[in-house]
């Protein structure tokens, strides 16, 4: 089984991540708040942040969840209005799921 150091998952826990899915609950309920958030910009129900909270995650997590998911979507906006070379291999969904 390999194991992606700096991360201490194993390939196929990434891969499962990055398709919005976890072993582990609580990274679950964290995947699942990100994935709202993005879809509904923010406009959290009461029900999805009950369940982040339920998973334990702080207030300051969960600033940091929001913040993050928005520096990607800032960030991808950016690179596709400059044209950024992409000079690391891309990943793709199809191929995660598969693994």
């Amino acid at each position: 089984m390999q194991r992606i150091p700096a991360l201490a998952l194993t390939a196929a826990e990434a891969a499962r991540n990055l398709c919005g899915a976890a072993e582990n609950t609580k990274t679950q309920a964290a995947l699942d708040f990100a994935k709202a958030v993005l879809k509904s910009r923010v406009q959290i129900t009461d029900s999805q942040l009950g369940a982040v909270r339920a998973a334990d995650y702080s207030d300051a997590e969960l600033v940091e969840m929001v913040a993050h998911v928005g520096m990607n979507v800032f960030t991808n906006y950016f690179n596709n209005l400059a044209r950024t070379a992409v000079d690391f291999p891309l990943v793709s969904v199809a191929q995660a799921r598969a693994a």
